[in-house]
């Protein structure tokens, strides 16, 4: 037997993977092969083959010692169904002994090969050679990016997690600020009151005999209260400018925390349905996205300039979405877009619709309104004769809410298309609001017909979608309204940040908390739909020419919202990035007194939580075009 040369070596390309073979062995010309024999390739070149044979028996190594003999061989190429079919010629063979079986090799070279055959064996070898390590360096590259993802994200989450204690901690010195110029500005004017009694003394006594002790004493005083209101008056304007940069600060961290509540919002959108869950943190119903929650999360976009992602949320809705009778389901999983649940409600469908009504006033586009108004006309069918609109299609109970909503539904379509069966259908349904649902003694809303429960979203949205001057012209009142929500559904209560620090915070629960042995909780929600309504009346007041009226409003607005802000966490999860978001109430896992519960977990973040605090900052009224 005869081994390789150095130069025979060179030409081959050694295999990190090994092709099948069938040698067709011995050949005479004209006849056919007598017999076959399995092997697999072991080495390639442009001019043959290296074939491996295992335990070849000394017939066949008899054959190849006596001759040189000619064979056909079919080698089987990977991924394709034909075998390569050639003739070849034996050049040299060894072999190789084992510790259980001996092995042959031998070099064969072609006698006869169609030319794209030899050019796919030596292709196809090569890129066993290189795949291999094509790949290595391929998956170090991804291991790498990767790697650099997980390091960027994680400085993201940093980077936002220091951004909220940053707010937190100027939240906290700038309460300490004014707390401070609060006392110093009443010790002020305490002083500035002694000082004008002592004048009025002065004067009263000057020019008469008699008191001239008590005119020296009351002048040596005015003079000590004079040295007492100028220190008092230093402190004032130190503390005054304390507090003024300490607010500057807080109002800049408040602009860059709401970005980045809008990024959270961004984060979470699946990128195939356009949905976003509408709890983070909760395991339950981690892939629920309610349909409620989508409306508030599309307007949220759109009012931070990003109508693509309003648009995709709205497409799921008009394109994908499964209906139920010509209606939406209340939840759909946001990652495979289908239902979540199979309760068909009318105040979710109605919020769809208005979130394609404000896509459609603010970009000018019409491609929405179609969907708004097949809703419209889903909700007419469920009227009853007095005009009110009943909770769905399997209910009989109404809901003060869901009537709330028609009525902006029907109020802002007519605005959009003038069409008159709007204008009939939101006059007839304020009838009803205001026939079934308020309580004219107390000046305020009933939770539905029929039905006496304390709801403060119905104070909140009636002023904002009704608004104060049609509220009175149809005899509600709106003042009365809103002092009503304040002295029965505003508490106090302490809230467990997620990193296990508490603070006081003041906002406005589901309902009466007095009416729940939970205690008071402070809904995020609820309390950023008051402060809608709170900017609603302050505009009411500035067009009625009562500065002062508006600028109090203006001041509760103001007072909750940094209320809200107390209460804004980091968010859990890493694809969250560590971005701002509220939870939905301040207690977890708590009973809201209208049917559902808060959901679990301490670091909760909720969409309908988040996105209606961005209304309230932008002062943005979802229930009304204007």
């Amino acid at each position: 037997m005869r081994r390789k040369t150095p130069d025979e070596r060179r030409q081959y390309i050694r295999l990190n993977s090994v092709f099948p073979i069938e040698v067709f062995l011995p050949r005479e010309e004209n006849k056919p092969a007598k017999r076959t024999i399995q092997g697999f390739t072991c080495d390639v070149s442009q001019g043959g083959v290296c074939i491996t044979v295992n335990d070849p028996d000394g017939e066949l190594l008899s054959a190849l010692e006596n001759s040189k003999p000619i064979f056909d061989i079919h080698l089987n190429m990977p991924i394709t169904h034909r075998p390569v079919e050639a003739t070849v010629r034996l050049r040299w063979h060894e072999i190789i002994p084992g510790h259980r079986h001996k092995t042959l090799r031998m070099g064969v070279a072609y006698e006869r090969i169609a030319p794209a055959h030899q050019k796919r064996i030596v292709s196809a070898a090569r890129r066993n050679k290189w795949l291999p390590r094509i790949a290595v360096f391929f998956i170090i590259a991804l291991l790498f990016l990767l790697g650099a993802s997980q390091y960027n994200t994680m400085r993201l989450v940093r980077k936002n997690r220091a951004l909220i204690a940053s707010f937190h901690k100027v939240q906290e010195t700038s309460d300490a600020y004014r707390e401070g110029a609060g006392r110093v500005e009443k010790k002020y004017n305490a002083l500035k009151g002694e000082l004008e009694e002592k004048e009025k003394l002065i004067k009263t006594l000057s020019g008469k005999e008699g008191v001239e002790a008590r005119l020296s004493k009351a002048r040596s005083e005015k003079e000590i209260l004079e040295v007492r209101l100028k220190t008092t008056l230093s402190r004032k304007e130190k503390a005054a400018a304390l507090l003024s940069q300490a607010l500057k600060k807080r109002r800049e961290l408040e602009e860059t925390t709401v970005k980045n509540m809008c990024d959270w919002l961004r984060v979470h959108q699946n990128k195939f349905t356009g949905l976003i869950m509408s709890f983070e943190g909760d395991r339950s119903i981690s892939r629920w996205a309610f349909t409620y929650d989508q409306s508030l999360a599309s307007q949220a976009f759109l009012i931070s300039g990003d109508t693509k992602k309003a648009s995709h949320i709205l497409s799921f809705y008009k394109k994908s979405a499964k209906k139920d009778g010509g209606a939406y389901y209340n939840a759909y999983n946001a990652i495979t877009g289908r239902p979540a649940e199979s309760v068909v409600s009318v105040g979710p469908n109605i919020w769809i619709a208005l979130a394609a009504l404000q896509y459609t006033e603010k970009t000018k586009e019409k491609t929405y309104l179609g969907l708004a108004e097949d809703i419209a006309g889903w909700v007419i069918l469920l009227k009853d004769k007095d005009g009110g609109v009943k909770g769905g299609p399997n209910f009989s109970w109404y809901s003060t809410e869901h009537n709330i909503d028609a009525y902006a539904l029907f109020n802002m379509l007519y605005d959009l298309t003038g069409k008159e069966i709007y204008e009939k259908e939101k006059k007839s349904t304020l009838r009803w609001i205001r026939a079934h649902t308020y309580s004219e003694e107390a000046a305020r809303f009933t939770r539905g017909k029929g039905d006496a429960t304390i709801a403060t979203d119905t104070m909140a949205w009636a002023i904002a979608a009704v608004g104060p001057v049609t509220l009175l012209k149809e005899g509600m009142n709106p003042e009365g309204i809103m002092k009503f929500a304040e002295e029965h559904c505003a508490v106090s209560t302490d809230f467990r940040r997620p990193d296990g620090s508490i603070v006081r915070v003041k906002g406005f629960d589901f309902g009466k908390a007095k009416n729940m042995a939970r205690g008071g909780i402070v809904s995020t929600e609820w309390t950023a739909q008051m402060v809608v309504a709170f900017k609603v009346m302050a505009e009411y007041y500035m067009k009625l020419g009562k500065p002062e009226a508006a600028a109090e409003l203006e001041g509760k607005a103001r007072f909750y919202l940094d209320q809200l802000d107390k209460m804004v966490i980091s968010s859990p999860s890493r694809s969250g990035q560590g971005a701002g978001c509220l939870p939905y109430a301040s207690q977890p896992d708590a009973d809201t007194g209208h049917g559902w519960r808060t959901p679990g977990g301490g670091d909760t973040g909720s969409v309908a939580g988040t996105a209606y605090t961005i209304f309230a900052k932008k002062g943005y009224n979802p229930l009304s075009l204007y």
